[in-house]
């Protein structure tokens, strides 16, 4: 499976809730994920980080909420920017750990969505407890990479250094 990774900031710390601030549990969107009632608290608090992180730091738009009472976890759908692809996004606390089971059941989650993409992948959302949202986009099997943003860079002598500098 290809990983890519990005940061972000929202976090939980698993076992006590010490760590959750007043607002939060009083938020429509944390009550709302709550009386799912598909996941335990943790997931849940970490489900409502990332959206948070996706909705307003972001900018994600259409950011829907599901949850799975199969799966027992809540996950995220929706756009990055106006016109891209839909995307599943798992929230997970770094506490919990996947098997390679659990990572291609979240993968045929993706299938049955009725936006189905060409390319099955998921974005996977792990919440350290110091604020940290790390998101690694998992596909089922290699991907091509996007092209350069300008072809004539690739002409470029910089371009070709940076290339090397990235196979090393």
């Amino acid at each position: 499976m290809e990983t890519d990774q990005e940061e972000s900031t929202a976090g939980v710390s698993p076992g006590n809730r010490e760590w959750e601030e007043p607002w939060i549990l009083e938020h429509p969107r944390f009550k709302e994920m709550m009386a799912m009632d598909v996941a335990d608290h943790a997931q849940v608090y970490a489900a409502f980080l990332v959206y948070m992180d996706l909705l307003e730091v972001r900018n994600w738009q259409d950011l829907q909420i599901h949850g799975s009472s199969e799966l027992h976890f809540i996950y995220l759908h929706g756009l990055e920017k106006e016109g891209c692809i839909p995307q599943l996004i798992i929230p997970t606390p770094v506490s919990m750990s996947y098997s390679h089971e659990r990572i291609q059941q979240f993968l045929k989650l993706n299938c049955t969505l009725e936006e189905a993409q060409s390319v099955s992948s998921i974005l996977l959302a792990i919440v350290e407890s110091d604020s940290t949202v790390v998101y690694y986009k998992l596909t089922d099997g290699f991907v091509i990479p996007d092209p350069p943003d300008f072809i004539e860079d690739m002409d470029s002598k910089q371009w070709r250094k940076k290339r090397q500098r990235q196979l090393r």
